[in-house]
């Protein structure tokens, strides 16, 4: 997968830098509207942000934004959809597969697939350098109707990441485990080692940012997860090659009794079903940590540099490693043409540019001699305005005065040249690189596509039975259900219909595989 992953990236480059859209997009200046999802970090007004600038300078379209924060854009723009008062443009903004169906339908989604081949040709080459992508952003119709997201730094598609204190190890005189015997044993010494020296057993063994990411780190070690991250419940059960629902499998309820057996002897945080990032942060601030299972090291605060990545554990000494966590570089379709654009080709030719290499670099990095310049050796590299900004602004802050990548759901290429090396830190970067070399052959995307009456469908299924599994995972993890009920909450499972939303996954991805 390693290899494979690397080839994509090449292939991304080179499509990215060899195929060229004709600029200016129209012969006349054009103003088109827009709605847009405003990041965190997004200083002033969304129109005022200096990226517009140049994209009017290159396309000759100038774009008039609405901009509302993450938080108020999803009630925003269905109230926008409701009155069908659109504008040309829907930018930044996710929608799910199944509101992207029902918008089609009723004819204010327009698809772009047919613009693609002659009006974008950089991404046109990405769909076509990497089958994995176009299956993704497909629609059970047939058609593509979004940009999507692509984020091929590397370590922005591991997650969690499985970071150890190597001071911590030493204090207690252990090595860094490697099977799950070792890592209870480490676990344990830390406990009682009052490493942080307050004369207080305090110390955290495991810490995490959410319970899904400790079940996560573990998915591989016992066998779980062969089609990746993205899938939690649903995977290919690697003996039979049958579609299985992770929950009711063997490895599951040997996962949770593992992951229960440390919880209920105080081994993981007992915050873990109800703490935040901030709670963890504080806790690291403490130095209070020893194994974190997280995104990346930017939680863990002062002590971060103490902390080094893991390899995937395995349950025996010489047994073979493989990783679970790795994602497809695509996320949602975020940036859609409406049935209002009177030259959808000329937007999508617009949007086409921040899939170049150059439109990349403006889109994550600014402009050049303002937020961005050469270095030496030919590489663009932030300037001080953003690294060491007059004002005090952070990064994020200052880069978010010229470009609105915050918060994400970016029609753009977050790769290593222009993002990642730029914004990850290399503690991160070899963590991930550690685990990638055991991913999954096969990754499926977060989301298949389905058609509206079986959306409706799935939606019934994953209130009912994802909402179920969840409350019995916490409770078997922290002793509220003792795990010889199992046969019972598999029963459960099985009066809920999981036979019938099995066959809904299964219609699923025979389309998805038939694409």
């Amino acid at each position: 997968m390693k290899k494979l992953f690397s080839l994509f990236l090449a292939l991304v480059l080179l499509c990215s830098t060899g195929f060229a859209a004709t600029y200016p997009c129209v012969d006349e200046p054009v103003t088109m509207t827009a709605f847009a999802t405003a990041g965190p970090y997004t200083k002033g007004d969304f129109n005022d942000l200096a990226i517009w600038r140049v994209m009017e300078e290159v396309t000759g379209i100038k774009i008039d934004f609405e901009a509302a924060p993450s938080g108020q854009s999803a009630e925003k723009l269905g109230l926008l959809f409701a009155a069908n008062t659109l504008p040309d443009i829907i930018f930044k903004t996710g929608l799910t597969n199944d509101n992207i169906i029902t918008y089609a339908e009723e004819g204010q989604l327009i698809p772009i697939d047919p613009y693609l081949e002659e009006y974008a040709p950089n991404f046109y080459a990405m769909l076509e350098a990497q089958p994995e992508i176009r299956k993704a952003v497909t629609m059970s119709d047939g058609h593509i109707y979004g940009f999507p997201y692509l984020v091929t730094a590397s370590p922005s598609n591991c997650s969690p990441k499985l970071f150890i204190n190597t001071k911590a190890l030493e204090a207690i005189g252990a090595q860094a485990p490697t099977t799950l015997d070792e890592l209870t044993e480490v676990l344990r010494a830390f406990k009682t080692s009052d490493y942080n020296g307050n004369s207080a057993e305090d110390e955290v063994p495991w810490a995490s940012d959410g319970y899904g990411q400790i079940t996560k780190a573990l998915y591989g070690t016992f066998g779980l997860g062969t089609r990746g991250g993205n899938s939690l419940s649903w995977d290919i059960d690697p003996e039979s090659g049958e579609l299985r629902f992770i929950p009711t499998t063997d490895g599951y309820r040997d996962l949770l009794a593992y992951l229960g057996s440390l919880y209920q002897e105080g081994l993981i945080d007992q915050e873990v079903f109800t703490g935040l990032i901030p709670e963890l942060t504080a806790k690291a601030e403490q130095n209070r940590l020893l194994f974190v299972t997280a995104h990346n090291t930017a939680y863990l605060s002062t002590y971060a540099d103490d902390f080094v990545g893991l390899e995937p554990l395995t349950v025996q000494a010489d047994g073979e490693k493989h990783w679970a966590g790795q994602t497809l570089a695509v996320y949602a379709n975020n940036t859609f043409i409406t049935s209002s654009c009177e030259n959808p080709a000329a937007a999508v030719q617009y949007f086409d540019y921040f899939y170049s290499d150059e439109g990349i670099r403006l889109f994550f990095m600014g402009i050049e001699g303002e937020t961005w310049e050469y270095d030496e050796n030919g590489k663009a590299v932030f300037t001080d305005y953003v690294k060491a900004n007059p004002d005090g602004m952070g990064m994020e802050e200052a880069l978010g005065t010229y470009v609105c990548w915050s918060g994400g759901g970016n029609p753009s290429v977050a790769n290593d040249e222009y993002f990642g090396s730029h914004l990850i830190n290399q503690t991160t970067v070899e963590a991930a690189q550690k685990l990638l070399a055991y991913g999954p052959d096969e990754i499926w995307p977060a989301n298949f596509s389905y058609t509206t009456e079986e959306a409706e469908l799935l939606a019934e299924y994953k209130l009912e039975i994802d909402t179920y599994v969840s409350d019995m995972t916490s409770k078997f993890i922290s002793g509220a259900e003792s795990l010889d009920n199992w046969d019972k909450y598999v029963e459960q499972l099985d009066k809920m219909d999981l036979a019938g939303y099995t066959e809904l996954i299964q219609t699923a991805l025979d389309r998805y595989n038939a694409m």
